[in-house]
Protein backbone atom coordinates (compact mmCIF):
# COMPACT_ATOMS: atom_id res chain seq x y z
CA UNK A 1 0.00 0.00 0.00
CA UNK A 2 3.12 2.48 0.95
CA UNK A 3 4.44 1.60 -2.40
CA UNK A 4 1.41 2.11 -4.15
CA UNK A 5 1.42 5.98 -2.13
CA UNK A 6 4.49 6.96 -2.80
CA UNK A 7 3.89 5.69 -6.61
CA UNK A 8 0.90 7.79 -7.03
CA UNK A 9 2.42 10.91 -5.21
CA UNK A 10 5.28 10.62 -7.47
CA UNK A 11 3.16 11.13 -10.57
CA UNK A 12 1.03 13.83 -8.96
CA UNK A 13 4.14 15.95 -8.25
CA UNK A 14 5.93 15.54 -11.67
CA UNK A 15 2.74 16.21 -13.32
CA UNK A 16 1.93 19.11 -11.31
CA UNK A 17 5.92 20.23 -12.27
CA UNK A 18 5.31 19.53 -15.82
CA UNK A 19 1.71 21.58 -15.07
CA UNK A 20 3.24 24.42 -13.51
CA UNK A 21 5.82 24.59 -16.33
CA UNK A 22 3.25 24.49 -19.34
CA UNK A 23 1.96 27.96 -17.52
CA UNK A 24 5.33 29.25 -17.13
CA UNK A 25 6.37 28.81 -20.36
CA UNK A 26 2.81 30.23 -21.72
CA UNK A 27 3.44 33.10 -19.89
CA UNK A 28 7.29 34.09 -20.70
CA UNK A 29 5.97 33.53 -24.79
CA UNK A 30 2.72 34.95 -24.86
CA UNK A 31 1.68 37.41 -21.96
CA UNK A 32 4.87 38.76 -21.04
CA UNK A 33 6.18 39.58 -24.30
CA UNK A 34 2.88 42.12 -24.63
CA UNK A 35 3.18 43.60 -20.92
CA UNK A 36 6.94 43.95 -20.65
CA UNK A 37 7.48 45.98 -24.17
CA UNK A 38 9.61 48.60 -23.22
CA UNK A 39 11.76 45.73 -21.07
CA UNK A 40 13.14 42.82 -23.95
CA UNK A 41 16.18 42.09 -21.38
CA UNK A 42 13.58 41.25 -18.97
CA UNK A 43 11.69 38.89 -21.06
CA UNK A 44 14.82 37.14 -22.77
CA UNK A 45 16.22 36.53 -18.95
CA UNK A 46 12.68 34.98 -17.71
CA UNK A 47 12.43 33.30 -20.82
CA UNK A 48 15.78 31.43 -20.22
CA UNK A 49 15.63 31.27 -16.55
CA UNK A 50 11.94 29.54 -17.08
CA UNK A 51 12.94 26.84 -19.84
CA UNK A 52 16.36 25.87 -18.33
CA UNK A 53 14.84 25.11 -15.00
CA UNK A 54 11.84 23.06 -15.94
CA UNK A 55 14.42 21.13 -18.80
CA UNK A 56 16.91 20.63 -15.75
CA UNK A 57 14.41 19.80 -12.81
CA UNK A 58 12.26 17.35 -15.26
CA UNK A 59 15.16 16.16 -16.57
CA UNK A 60 16.79 15.35 -12.82
CA UNK A 61 13.81 14.26 -11.14
CA UNK A 62 13.67 10.70 -10.58
CA UNK A 63 17.84 9.93 -10.04
CA UNK A 64 17.41 13.22 -7.45
CA UNK A 65 14.40 13.78 -5.34
CA UNK A 66 12.23 16.41 -6.35
CA UNK A 67 13.88 19.17 -4.13
CA UNK A 68 17.48 18.08 -5.26
CA UNK A 69 16.65 18.18 -8.66
CA UNK A 70 15.22 21.19 -8.44
CA UNK A 71 17.60 23.36 -6.34
CA UNK A 72 20.21 21.96 -8.75
CA UNK A 73 18.15 23.17 -11.84
CA UNK A 74 17.56 26.80 -10.06
CA UNK A 75 21.51 26.99 -10.00
CA UNK A 76 22.13 26.21 -13.94
CA UNK A 77 19.25 28.31 -14.46
CA UNK A 78 20.19 31.33 -13.36
CA UNK A 79 23.85 31.40 -14.63
CA UNK A 80 22.38 30.26 -18.72
CA UNK A 81 20.19 33.12 -18.20
CA UNK A 82 22.50 35.39 -17.07
CA UNK A 83 24.79 34.21 -19.50
CA UNK A 84 22.69 34.54 -22.35
CA UNK A 85 20.70 38.15 -21.17
CA UNK A 86 24.73 39.17 -21.00
CA UNK A 87 25.14 38.13 -24.62
CA UNK A 88 22.68 39.43 -26.49
CA UNK A 89 23.67 43.63 -25.44
CA UNK A 90 25.56 42.41 -28.21
CA UNK A 91 22.68 43.67 -30.58
CA UNK A 92 19.85 46.59 -29.74
CA UNK A 93 16.90 43.80 -30.32
CA UNK A 94 16.84 40.72 -28.55
CA UNK A 95 15.20 38.86 -31.43
CA UNK A 96 18.22 39.91 -33.57
CA UNK A 97 20.42 38.32 -31.09
CA UNK A 98 18.38 34.88 -31.40
CA UNK A 99 18.11 34.88 -35.58
CA UNK A 100 21.62 34.58 -35.14
CA UNK A 101 21.52 30.45 -34.34
CA UNK A 102 24.92 30.80 -32.68
CA UNK A 103 23.36 31.94 -29.15
CA UNK A 104 20.94 28.98 -29.14
CA UNK A 105 23.18 26.25 -29.93
CA UNK A 106 25.30 28.04 -26.65
CA UNK A 107 22.33 27.95 -24.37
CA UNK A 108 21.66 24.37 -25.99
CA UNK A 109 24.69 22.83 -24.76
CA UNK A 110 24.89 24.88 -21.64
CA UNK A 111 21.24 23.70 -20.63
CA UNK A 112 21.78 20.11 -21.39
CA UNK A 113 25.48 18.79 -20.97
CA UNK A 114 26.09 19.94 -17.43
CA UNK A 115 23.02 17.33 -15.98
CA UNK A 116 24.90 14.32 -16.12
CA UNK A 117 27.50 15.92 -14.08
CA UNK A 118 25.32 17.00 -11.32
CA UNK A 119 23.66 13.54 -11.38
CA UNK A 120 26.51 11.67 -11.05
CA UNK A 121 27.70 14.01 -8.01
CA UNK A 122 24.60 13.76 -6.30
CA UNK A 123 24.06 9.88 -6.64
CA UNK A 124 27.63 8.58 -7.35
CA UNK A 125 29.01 11.47 -5.00
CA UNK A 126 31.58 11.57 -7.43
CA UNK A 127 30.81 14.05 -10.56
CA UNK A 128 33.61 12.79 -13.07
CA UNK A 129 33.00 9.28 -12.65
CA UNK A 130 32.64 7.99 -15.92
CA UNK A 131 30.61 5.17 -15.95
CA UNK A 132 28.34 7.36 -13.76
CA UNK A 133 28.51 9.77 -16.37
CA UNK A 134 27.63 7.61 -19.36
CA UNK A 135 24.84 5.73 -17.44
CA UNK A 136 23.00 9.00 -16.51
CA UNK A 137 23.22 10.75 -19.89
CA UNK A 138 22.17 7.96 -22.22
CA UNK A 139 19.33 7.27 -19.05
CA UNK A 140 18.23 11.50 -19.88
CA UNK A 141 18.10 10.94 -23.70
CA UNK A 142 16.21 7.47 -23.05
CA UNK A 143 13.20 8.65 -20.27
CA UNK A 144 12.95 11.68 -21.86
CA UNK A 145 12.27 10.42 -25.52
CA UNK A 146 10.12 7.70 -24.26
CA UNK A 147 8.40 10.36 -22.15
CA UNK A 148 7.76 12.96 -25.49
CA UNK A 149 6.37 9.93 -27.80
CA UNK A 150 4.05 9.22 -24.74
CA UNK A 151 3.03 12.78 -25.39
CA UNK A 152 2.73 12.96 -28.64
CA UNK A 153 0.42 9.92 -28.48
CA UNK A 154 -2.04 10.96 -26.16
CA UNK A 155 -2.15 14.64 -28.35
CA UNK A 156 -3.14 12.14 -31.16
CA UNK A 157 -6.18 10.26 -28.83
CA UNK A 158 -7.21 14.00 -28.07
CA UNK A 159 -7.46 15.36 -31.15
CA UNK A 160 -8.62 12.15 -32.58
CA UNK A 161 -11.60 12.16 -29.47
CA UNK A 162 -12.25 15.79 -30.58
CA UNK A 163 -12.93 14.45 -33.98
CA UNK A 164 -15.55 11.88 -33.17
CA UNK A 165 -17.42 13.92 -30.56
CA UNK A 166 -18.05 16.42 -33.27
CA UNK A 167 -19.42 13.64 -35.47
CA UNK A 168 -22.37 13.96 -32.66
CA UNK A 169 -22.60 17.88 -32.41
CA UNK A 170 -20.13 17.89 -28.98
CA UNK A 171 -17.61 20.42 -29.50
CA UNK A 172 -16.17 20.42 -25.79
CA UNK A 173 -12.74 19.49 -26.29
CA UNK A 174 -12.08 21.76 -29.15
CA UNK A 175 -13.64 24.99 -26.77
CA UNK A 176 -11.23 24.08 -24.29
CA UNK A 177 -8.49 23.47 -26.46
CA UNK A 178 -9.03 26.95 -27.56
CA UNK A 179 -8.48 28.21 -24.18
CA UNK A 180 -4.91 29.42 -24.37
CA UNK A 181 -3.66 28.08 -21.49
CA UNK A 182 -4.72 24.37 -21.66
CA UNK A 183 -2.61 23.25 -24.53
CA UNK A 184 0.25 24.20 -22.47
CA UNK A 185 -0.96 22.50 -19.39
CA UNK A 186 -2.38 19.22 -21.11
CA UNK A 187 1.64 18.72 -22.65
CA UNK A 188 3.35 19.63 -19.73
CA UNK A 189 0.93 17.75 -17.15
CA UNK A 190 1.21 14.50 -19.27
CA UNK A 191 5.32 15.04 -19.94
CA UNK A 192 5.56 14.89 -15.99
CA UNK A 193 3.38 11.86 -15.32
CA UNK A 194 5.12 9.84 -18.10
CA UNK A 195 8.77 10.89 -16.60
CA UNK A 196 7.70 9.58 -13.46
CA UNK A 197 6.23 6.10 -15.01
CA UNK A 198 9.33 6.31 -16.73
CA UNK A 199 11.33 6.58 -13.80
CA UNK A 200 9.32 3.71 -11.76
CA UNK A 201 10.16 1.52 -14.78
CA UNK A 202 14.21 2.19 -15.16
CA UNK A 203 15.03 -1.15 -14.90
CA UNK A 204 13.12 -2.02 -18.25
CA UNK A 205 13.34 1.31 -19.87
CA UNK A 206 17.09 0.89 -20.39
CA UNK A 207 19.46 2.91 -22.85
CA UNK A 208 20.68 -0.47 -23.54
CA UNK A 209 18.94 -1.42 -26.46
CA UNK A 210 19.88 1.84 -27.95
CA UNK A 211 23.57 1.67 -27.44
CA UNK A 212 23.67 -1.93 -28.95
CA UNK A 213 21.73 -0.86 -32.50
CA UNK A 214 24.45 2.38 -32.36
CA UNK A 215 27.01 -0.08 -31.80
CA UNK A 216 26.13 -1.89 -35.29
CA UNK A 217 26.94 1.14 -37.12
CA UNK A 218 30.01 1.73 -36.37
CA UNK A 219 32.02 -1.07 -39.09
CA UNK A 220 29.30 0.62 -41.69
CA UNK A 221 30.57 4.17 -40.82
CA UNK A 222 34.55 3.05 -40.74
CA UNK A 223 34.10 1.73 -43.90
CA UNK A 224 31.56 4.34 -45.83
CA UNK A 225 34.80 6.84 -44.22
CA UNK A 226 37.91 5.02 -45.66
CA UNK A 227 35.89 4.22 -49.09
CA UNK A 228 36.17 8.40 -49.05
CA UNK A 229 39.15 8.92 -48.46
CA UNK A 230 40.33 6.36 -50.66
CA UNK A 231 38.61 8.03 -53.48
CA UNK A 232 39.56 11.78 -52.85
CA UNK A 233 43.29 10.99 -54.51
CA UNK A 234 41.16 10.39 -57.98
CA UNK A 235 38.25 12.93 -57.30
CA UNK A 236 40.59 15.74 -56.50
CA UNK A 237 39.88 17.97 -53.88
CA UNK A 238 38.61 21.02 -55.71
CA UNK A 239 35.07 20.56 -54.05
CA UNK A 240 36.10 19.93 -51.56
CA UNK A 241 38.26 22.68 -50.26
CA UNK A 242 36.58 26.35 -49.54
CA UNK A 243 33.19 25.35 -49.02
CA UNK A 244 31.26 25.65 -45.12
CA UNK A 245 28.72 22.83 -46.90
CA UNK A 246 31.59 20.59 -47.48
CA UNK A 247 33.40 21.52 -43.59
CA UNK A 248 29.71 21.21 -42.48
CA UNK A 249 29.49 17.29 -44.06
CA UNK A 250 32.64 16.93 -42.39
CA UNK A 251 32.06 18.02 -38.96
CA UNK A 252 28.72 16.40 -38.83
CA UNK A 253 30.14 12.98 -39.99
CA UNK A 254 33.19 12.92 -37.42
CA UNK A 255 30.79 13.91 -34.86
CA UNK A 256 28.65 11.16 -35.05
CA UNK A 257 31.36 9.12 -35.74
CA UNK A 258 32.72 10.32 -32.46
CA UNK A 259 29.55 9.26 -30.88
CA UNK A 260 29.79 5.87 -31.95
CA UNK A 261 33.28 5.27 -30.66
CA UNK A 262 31.92 5.96 -27.15
CA UNK A 263 29.03 4.21 -27.34
CA UNK A 264 31.03 1.20 -28.30
CA UNK A 265 33.22 1.50 -25.69
CA UNK A 266 30.45 1.83 -23.38
CA UNK A 267 31.28 2.74 -19.75
CA UNK A 268 33.26 -0.24 -18.62
CA UNK A 269 35.48 -2.86 -20.52
CA UNK A 270 33.07 -5.23 -19.45
CA UNK A 271 29.93 -3.84 -21.11
CA UNK A 272 31.45 -2.79 -24.02
CA UNK A 273 32.65 -4.28 -27.81
CA UNK A 274 34.20 -7.53 -27.16
CA UNK A 275 34.57 -8.75 -30.73
CA UNK A 276 38.43 -8.26 -32.27
CA UNK A 277 36.70 -7.01 -35.69
CA UNK A 278 34.62 -4.72 -33.76
CA UNK A 279 37.22 -3.37 -31.67
CA UNK A 280 39.27 -2.62 -34.48
CA UNK A 281 36.65 -0.48 -36.25
CA UNK A 282 36.86 1.76 -32.87
CA UNK A 283 40.10 1.97 -33.32
CA UNK A 284 40.53 2.66 -36.96
CA UNK A 285 38.03 5.11 -36.78
CA UNK A 286 39.08 6.70 -33.83
CA UNK A 287 42.61 7.13 -36.17
CA UNK A 288 40.47 8.56 -39.08
CA UNK A 289 38.68 11.04 -37.14
CA UNK A 290 41.84 14.12 -36.79
CA UNK A 291 41.48 13.30 -40.62
CA UNK A 292 38.27 14.82 -40.93
CA UNK A 293 38.49 17.43 -38.13
CA UNK A 294 41.77 18.46 -40.09
CA UNK A 295 39.89 18.71 -43.35
CA UNK A 296 37.21 20.35 -42.15
CA UNK A 297 39.41 22.93 -40.68
CA UNK A 298 41.22 23.51 -43.91
CA UNK A 299 37.93 23.73 -45.87
CA UNK A 300 36.57 26.53 -43.46
CA UNK A 301 40.73 28.08 -43.66
CA UNK A 302 40.21 28.36 -47.44
CA UNK A 303 36.97 29.96 -47.16
CA UNK A 304 37.98 32.33 -44.52
CA UNK A 305 41.45 33.46 -47.33
CA UNK A 306 38.62 34.39 -49.64
CA UNK A 307 36.14 35.86 -47.97
CA UNK A 308 37.44 36.41 -44.25
CA UNK A 309 35.83 36.11 -40.99
CA UNK A 310 31.93 36.16 -40.23
CA UNK A 311 29.97 34.93 -37.19
CA UNK A 312 28.84 31.71 -39.32
CA UNK A 313 32.65 30.67 -40.01
CA UNK A 314 33.90 31.42 -36.53
CA UNK A 315 31.09 28.94 -35.26
CA UNK A 316 32.37 26.59 -37.84
CA UNK A 317 35.66 26.72 -37.24
CA UNK A 318 34.78 26.48 -33.33
CA UNK A 319 32.78 22.89 -34.10
CA UNK A 320 35.63 22.24 -36.64
CA UNK A 321 38.38 22.48 -33.42
CA UNK A 322 36.36 20.56 -31.04
CA UNK A 323 35.87 17.72 -33.71
CA UNK A 324 39.69 17.45 -34.13
CA UNK A 325 40.61 18.15 -30.32
CA UNK A 326 38.25 14.85 -30.00
CA UNK A 327 39.85 13.12 -32.82
CA UNK A 328 43.04 14.14 -31.94
CA UNK A 329 42.93 13.09 -28.40
CA UNK A 330 41.33 9.50 -29.40
CA UNK A 331 44.20 8.98 -32.50
CA UNK A 332 47.38 9.69 -29.39
CA UNK A 333 45.37 7.28 -26.95
CA UNK A 334 44.94 4.95 -29.42
CA UNK A 335 48.61 5.21 -30.74
CA UNK A 336 50.66 4.76 -27.64
CA UNK A 337 48.14 1.85 -27.20
CA UNK A 338 48.72 0.71 -23.17
CA UNK A 339 44.75 0.78 -21.97
CA UNK A 340 43.68 2.88 -24.86
CA UNK A 341 39.92 2.04 -24.19
CA UNK A 342 40.03 3.47 -20.25
CA UNK A 343 42.11 6.27 -21.57
CA UNK A 344 39.66 7.54 -24.26
CA UNK A 345 36.78 7.46 -21.67
CA UNK A 346 38.64 9.74 -19.08
CA UNK A 347 39.46 12.12 -21.68
CA UNK A 348 35.63 11.86 -22.42
CA UNK A 349 35.17 13.56 -19.35
CA UNK A 350 37.88 16.47 -20.15
CA UNK A 351 36.48 17.35 -23.40
CA UNK A 352 32.91 17.37 -22.31
CA UNK A 353 34.35 20.30 -19.69
CA UNK A 354 35.70 21.76 -22.71
CA UNK A 355 32.96 21.77 -24.98
CA UNK A 356 30.69 23.28 -21.91
CA UNK A 357 33.09 26.32 -21.24
CA UNK A 358 33.50 26.99 -25.37
CA UNK A 359 29.36 27.51 -25.20
CA UNK A 360 30.10 29.72 -22.14
CA UNK A 361 32.88 31.85 -23.81
CA UNK A 362 30.24 32.11 -26.51
CA UNK A 363 28.32 34.13 -24.78
CA UNK A 364 30.83 36.17 -23.01
CA UNK A 365 32.84 39.05 -24.09
CA UNK A 366 35.86 36.85 -24.43
CA UNK A 367 34.40 35.56 -27.73
CA UNK A 368 32.31 37.99 -29.57
CA UNK A 369 31.77 36.39 -32.93
CA UNK A 370 30.04 39.96 -34.03
CA UNK A 371 32.53 41.62 -33.07
CA UNK A 372 35.99 39.66 -34.20
CA UNK A 373 34.29 38.78 -37.57
CA UNK A 374 34.13 43.01 -38.10
CA UNK A 375 37.75 43.72 -37.19
CA UNK A 376 38.46 41.18 -39.60
CA UNK A 377 36.49 42.52 -42.58
CA UNK A 378 38.30 46.15 -41.44
CA UNK A 379 41.69 44.86 -41.57
CA UNK A 380 40.96 43.23 -44.83
CA UNK A 381 40.17 46.60 -46.52
CA UNK A 382 42.96 47.93 -45.06
CA UNK A 383 45.45 45.29 -46.08
CA UNK A 384 44.03 45.93 -49.92
CA UNK A 385 42.64 42.42 -49.96
CA UNK A 386 38.97 43.35 -50.41
CA UNK A 387 38.24 46.45 -52.29
CA UNK A 388 35.80 49.50 -50.70
CA UNK A 389 33.21 48.74 -53.55
CA UNK A 390 32.75 44.83 -52.84
CA UNK A 391 32.88 45.32 -48.66
CA UNK A 392 29.58 44.02 -47.45
CA UNK A 393 28.77 47.08 -45.70
CA UNK A 394 25.16 46.02 -45.54
CA UNK A 395 25.59 42.79 -43.42
CA UNK A 396 28.49 44.39 -41.15
CA UNK A 397 26.07 47.22 -40.47
CA UNK A 398 23.04 45.94 -40.39
CA UNK A 399 23.03 42.26 -39.29
CA UNK A 400 26.05 41.99 -36.80
CA UNK A 401 25.16 44.29 -34.52
CA UNK A 402 26.66 46.96 -32.16
CA UNK A 403 30.00 46.02 -33.05
CA UNK A 404 28.96 45.97 -36.30
CA UNK A 405 27.85 49.77 -36.17
CA UNK A 406 30.82 50.33 -34.26
CA UNK A 407 33.12 49.25 -37.20
CA UNK A 408 31.20 51.76 -39.72
CA UNK A 409 32.10 54.23 -37.34
CA UNK A 410 35.66 53.28 -37.95
CA UNK A 411 35.74 52.83 -41.55
CA UNK A 412 33.88 56.09 -42.25
CA UNK A 413 37.44 57.32 -40.71
CA UNK A 414 39.36 55.97 -43.72
CA UNK A 415 39.49 58.63 -46.53
CA UNK A 416 38.00 57.02 -49.36
CA UNK A 417 35.73 58.34 -51.62
CA UNK A 418 33.96 55.46 -52.82
CA UNK A 419 33.65 54.33 -49.46
CA UNK A 420 32.36 57.12 -47.97
CA UNK A 421 30.04 57.42 -51.08
CA UNK A 422 28.51 53.43 -50.31
CA UNK A 423 28.78 54.32 -45.99
CA UNK A 424 26.25 57.45 -47.03
CA UNK A 425 24.28 54.79 -49.44
CA UNK A 426 24.12 52.39 -46.46
CA UNK A 427 22.27 55.16 -44.22
CA UNK A 428 19.83 56.10 -46.45
CA UNK A 429 18.98 52.79 -47.83
CA UNK A 430 15.57 50.85 -46.00
CA UNK A 431 16.41 47.70 -47.26
CA UNK A 432 19.10 45.53 -48.74
CA UNK A 433 18.03 45.60 -52.16
CA UNK A 434 17.64 49.62 -52.29
CA UNK A 435 21.50 49.49 -50.77
CA UNK A 436 22.49 47.70 -53.33
CA UNK A 437 21.01 49.44 -56.40
CA UNK A 438 21.50 52.68 -55.26
CA UNK A 439 25.40 51.67 -55.92
CA UNK A 440 25.03 51.65 -59.63
CA UNK A 441 26.50 54.42 -61.18
CA UNK A 442 22.80 56.03 -62.89
CA UNK A 443 19.92 54.44 -61.38
CA UNK A 444 17.86 56.27 -64.23
CA UNK A 445 19.13 54.65 -67.71
CA UNK A 446 17.17 52.18 -68.71
CA UNK A 447 18.27 48.30 -67.84
CA UNK A 448 19.85 47.08 -71.47
CA UNK A 449 22.08 51.03 -70.53
CA UNK A 450 22.77 49.45 -66.61
CA UNK A 451 23.88 46.04 -67.96
CA UNK A 452 26.10 47.87 -70.50
CA UNK A 453 27.88 50.09 -68.05
CA UNK A 454 27.84 47.02 -65.52
CA UNK A 455 28.33 43.71 -66.98
CA UNK A 456 31.73 42.79 -67.73
CA UNK A 457 32.73 40.94 -71.27
CA UNK A 458 34.95 37.93 -71.74
CA UNK A 459 37.60 37.13 -73.62
CA UNK A 460 39.18 40.34 -74.07
CA UNK A 461 37.94 42.79 -76.43
CA UNK A 462 34.93 40.79 -77.23
CA UNK A 463 31.13 43.14 -77.23
CA UNK A 464 28.14 42.75 -76.14
CA UNK A 465 25.64 41.63 -78.56
CA UNK A 466 23.28 44.72 -79.23
CA UNK A 467 20.48 42.23 -80.71
CA UNK A 468 20.77 40.52 -77.37
CA UNK A 469 20.12 43.50 -74.99
CA UNK A 470 17.22 44.36 -77.42
CA UNK A 471 15.21 41.42 -77.31
CA UNK A 472 16.23 40.67 -73.45
CA UNK A 473 12.72 41.26 -71.01
CA UNK A 474 13.24 44.47 -68.73
CA UNK A 475 12.81 42.13 -65.90
CA UNK A 476 15.65 39.70 -67.19
CA UNK A 477 17.93 42.77 -67.99
CA UNK A 478 17.32 44.02 -64.32
CA UNK A 479 17.97 40.95 -62.50
CA UNK A 480 21.21 40.53 -63.95
CA UNK A 481 22.18 44.22 -63.37
CA UNK A 482 21.09 43.45 -59.85
CA UNK A 483 23.77 40.43 -59.53
CA UNK A 484 26.26 43.16 -61.04
CA UNK A 485 25.95 44.44 -57.91
CA UNK A 486 27.67 41.40 -55.93
CA UNK A 487 30.98 41.08 -55.30
CA UNK A 488 33.70 37.94 -55.42
CA UNK A 489 36.34 37.67 -53.26
CA UNK A 490 38.60 38.71 -55.67
CA UNK A 491 36.55 41.76 -56.23
CA UNK A 492 34.84 41.11 -59.90
CA UNK A 493 31.29 42.15 -60.04
CA UNK A 494 28.64 39.17 -59.78
CA UNK A 495 28.11 38.90 -63.69
CA UNK A 496 29.71 38.16 -66.65
CA UNK A 497 28.80 37.65 -70.41
CA UNK A 498 31.21 34.92 -71.95
CA UNK A 499 31.18 35.62 -75.85
CA UNK A 500 31.57 31.59 -77.16
CA UNK A 501 31.45 29.11 -79.98
CA UNK A 502 29.29 26.45 -78.42
CA UNK A 503 27.22 25.10 -81.14
CA UNK A 504 28.40 24.34 -84.73
CA UNK A 505 24.62 24.29 -86.55
CA UNK A 506 23.87 28.08 -85.33
CA UNK A 507 25.96 30.74 -86.81
CA UNK A 508 27.75 32.75 -85.38
CA UNK A 509 28.93 33.18 -81.57
CA UNK A 510 26.61 32.61 -78.53
CA UNK A 511 26.63 34.14 -75.36
CA UNK A 512 26.45 32.41 -72.09
CA UNK A 513 25.96 34.94 -69.24
CA UNK A 514 26.86 34.04 -65.16
CA UNK A 515 25.06 35.66 -62.47
CA UNK A 516 25.76 35.54 -58.81
CA UNK A 517 22.77 35.24 -56.69
CA UNK A 518 21.69 34.96 -53.44
CA UNK A 519 23.68 32.13 -50.82
CA UNK A 520 26.71 32.24 -53.11
CA UNK A 521 24.50 30.33 -55.98
CA UNK A 522 25.81 30.90 -59.27
CA UNK A 523 23.06 30.64 -62.59
CA UNK A 524 24.65 30.22 -65.91
CA UNK A 525 22.17 30.79 -69.37
CA UNK A 526 22.83 30.68 -72.82
CA UNK A 527 21.73 32.56 -75.71
CA UNK A 528 21.65 31.35 -78.56
CA UNK A 529 20.37 33.15 -82.37
CA UNK A 530 18.95 29.90 -84.38
CA UNK A 531 19.64 32.58 -87.86
CA UNK A 532 21.85 35.17 -89.12
CA UNK A 533 19.85 38.52 -87.54
CA UNK A 534 17.44 36.45 -85.67
CA UNK A 535 16.67 36.72 -81.86
CA UNK A 536 18.63 35.16 -79.31
CA UNK A 537 16.88 32.33 -77.21
CA UNK A 538 17.57 31.63 -74.20
CA UNK A 539 18.59 28.44 -72.74
CA UNK A 540 19.28 26.27 -69.63
CA UNK A 541 21.77 23.61 -69.11
CA UNK A 542 19.77 20.75 -69.85
CA UNK A 543 20.55 16.79 -70.31
CA UNK A 544 22.64 14.33 -68.63
CA UNK A 545 25.01 17.36 -68.07
CA UNK A 546 24.99 19.68 -64.34
CA UNK A 547 22.06 22.18 -64.75
CA UNK A 548 20.52 25.10 -62.09
CA UNK A 549 22.52 27.03 -60.29
CA UNK A 550 26.14 25.76 -58.71
CA UNK A 551 27.26 25.85 -55.36
CA UNK A 552 30.48 27.64 -54.91
CA UNK A 553 29.62 30.26 -56.87
CA UNK A 554 31.60 33.24 -56.30
CA UNK A 555 34.57 31.06 -56.35
CA UNK A 556 34.02 30.05 -59.83
CA UNK A 557 32.73 32.96 -60.71
CA UNK A 558 36.79 34.09 -60.21
CA UNK A 559 37.55 31.01 -62.24
CA UNK A 560 35.73 31.95 -65.08
CA UNK A 561 37.14 35.87 -64.70
CA UNK A 562 40.32 34.36 -64.81
CA UNK A 563 39.95 32.29 -68.19
CA UNK A 564 39.70 28.88 -66.20
CA UNK A 565 37.30 27.08 -68.37
CA UNK A 566 37.50 25.01 -71.76
CA UNK A 567 35.13 24.43 -74.39
CA UNK A 568 34.80 20.25 -74.51
CA UNK A 569 32.98 18.65 -77.79
CA UNK A 570 30.02 15.93 -77.39
CA UNK A 571 28.70 13.30 -79.11
CA UNK A 572 25.19 13.68 -79.96
CA UNK A 573 22.78 10.92 -81.49
CA UNK A 574 19.35 11.21 -83.27
CA UNK A 575 15.96 8.96 -82.59
CA UNK A 576 15.20 6.78 -85.43
CA UNK A 577 11.90 5.51 -85.63
CA UNK A 578 9.31 4.66 -88.47
CA UNK A 579 11.54 6.31 -91.31
CA UNK A 580 12.24 9.49 -89.30
CA UNK A 581 15.35 10.73 -87.52
CA UNK A 582 14.33 12.66 -84.56
CA UNK A 583 17.16 15.06 -83.03
CA UNK A 584 16.55 16.72 -79.85
CA UNK A 585 19.56 19.25 -79.81
CA UNK A 586 22.01 21.13 -79.35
Amino acid sequence: MNGNRSTMAARFALGAVGAIAGGALHVVTEILPDHLTGHPRLVLFAALLTVTFFIGCLALAGPLRLWRAAAAAAVLALVVAALGTWASLRFDETGAFIETGHPLAALAILSFLPLPFVMAADVERRWNDYPALFAHSWDIVVRNAAAWVFVGLVWGIVLLSDELLKLVGLTVIADLLKIEVVPWLLTGTVLGVALAVVNELSDYVSPFLVLRLLRLLLPVVTIVVLVFLAALPIRGLTGLFGGVSAAATLIAMAAGATLLVTTALDARDDDGAQSPGMRAAVQIMALLLPVLGGMAGVAIAQRVAQYGWTPDRLAAATLAALVLAYGLSYAGIVILRRNWAERIRRANVVLALVVIAVAAAWLTPAFDPQRLATADQIARLRSGQVSARALDLWTIGREWGRAGRAGLDRLAAIDDPVLAERLNALAAAPSRFAFERGTLADRRSDPATRLREAMPVRPAGAEIPARLLEGMHPWEADRIAHACLRRSPMGNPGCLLLVLELSAIAPGDEVVIATLGPGDMLDLMAYVAQAPGSAFEQRLPTGPFDAGPMPEGAATLDRLFSGDYTLSPIEMRTLEVAGHRLFFGP
